[in-house]
Formats: C-alpha cells, sequence, structure tokens
C-alpha cells in the first residue's frame, strides 16, 4: 500500500474566522465547505479540515519534558517564516534545535502547532524523493 497524502483535524470555536487566519497567514485555499467542517487545502497539497470545538479539545499534549503539538507542519525556511508570524503578532515559542530546527505557535483558538526545518543531516528533506538503497 502506498498512502497518497494526509489530513488532520483542527478543532476551532467559529469555522469562518479560522479558516480566514489559516488562508491569511499560511496561504491556504477553502477547497470544501459546509456545516460540519471547513477543508483548507495549500498549494504543495497540505490539507486540515476545520471542525467545531464542541467539547473544549485540546490540540496538544503534556509530557513531563512540557507540552507538545499534536500536528505541525513541514517549512523550508524556518527562520523567514518564524519572523513573519512574530511580526504578525501570533504566539511563537523559541526556535529549538532537535533533529532539526523547530518551534510552535498557537492559532486564535489556542491550538498548538509546531513548524519544523526537517532532519538536516540525514541526507534527504520531504522536499525531495527518499534516498533509496
Amino acid at each position: 500500500m502506498q498512502l497518497a497524502g494526509s489530513y488532520l483535524y483542527i478543532p476551532v470555536s467559529r469555522l469562518n474566522n479560522a479558516a480566514s487566519w489559516y488562508t491569511k497567514h499560511f496561504s491556504f485555499r477553502v477547497y470544501k465547505e459546509d456545516a460540519l467542517f471547513i477543508e483548507l487545502r495549500s498549494e504543495s497539497g497540505v490539507r486540515i479540515m476545520l471542525i467545531p470545538n464542541e467539547e473544549g479539545i485540546n490540540s496538544h499534549m503534556h509530557y513531563s519534558t512540557g507540552t507538545q503539538a499534536v500536528y505541525g507542519f513541514v517549512v523550508m525556511n524556518i527562520h523567514e517564516v518564524y519572523q513573519e508570524l512574530k511580526d504578525a503578532g501570533i504566539q511563537v515559542t523559541a526556535i529549538t534545535d532537535y533533529e532539526g530546527l523547530s518551534f510552535k505557535f498557537y492559532d486564535p483558538d489556542q491550538n498548538m502547532i509546531e513548524l519544523w526545518g526537517d532532519y538536516p543531516q540525514v541526507g534527504w528533506t520531504v522536499f525531495e524523493p527518499l534516498n533509496k538503497k
């Protein structure tokens, strides 16, 4: 079996406001909309489903070492993205260096999402085909 892609659900308090925020800051486009969800897609094929947060769901986990985002996006230019989000007034954490540079940001519903620069020392990234042996 070969997987063709993936998607994730992000719980939000107001679907249309969240859709506007993600399209503004991450260049998503509204692909499908109905009463139960709004599907957004990026040009690179990232898909997110914004769903009503009727149960007060958190989108992050708590470990003994700290809080961890449940999902994240991979970016090529992590320092530029960090500065763009910071300049836009979006709450971001510090950039850390563990198996690649990463940081977390919070959307208006306080969903914690990680942005990651991929594995720099492996010899390939998500932006290139996997090296086959």
